[in-house]
């Protein structure tokens, strides 16, 4: 089981199907779809089985708690701004570079 958890994560094998079907999802199919879970990108029948299997399985709350604290730091990181004097640098060494500003 770990090796078709490892090969899922990667994105490798079986491309597994997203079923409105009743029956349990499997770790497989979650690690599969985890990024349409986390997104709310699919319908409610099959975002409750998702829900259901996290809920129970510690692998996969522990991919998806993951995932989501990837996503906080990634949002956290893109709202700073950079200091203004590192700013003008940038865009002097940007316009020396197009042949626009003076070479230092």
């Amino acid at each position: 089981m770990a090796d078709q958890m490892d090969l899922a994560r990667r994105g490798w094998g079986p491309d597994l199907p997203l079923t409105d079907e009743a029956g349990p999802c499997r770790c497989e199919e979650l690690l599969e779809h985890l990024y349409e879970f986390l997104d709310s990108e699919m319908s409610d029948t099959q975002r409750a089985r998702l829900r259901d299997h996290v809920v129970s399985c510690p692998t996969c709350q522990e991919a998806t708690d993951a995932e989501q604290h990837l996503r906080a730091i990634i949002r956290r990181s893109c709202a700073e701004v950079a200091p203004q004097n590192l700013r003008l640098r940038v865009v002097a060494q940007i316009e020396v570079l197009r042949g626009g500003g003076p070479a230092r």
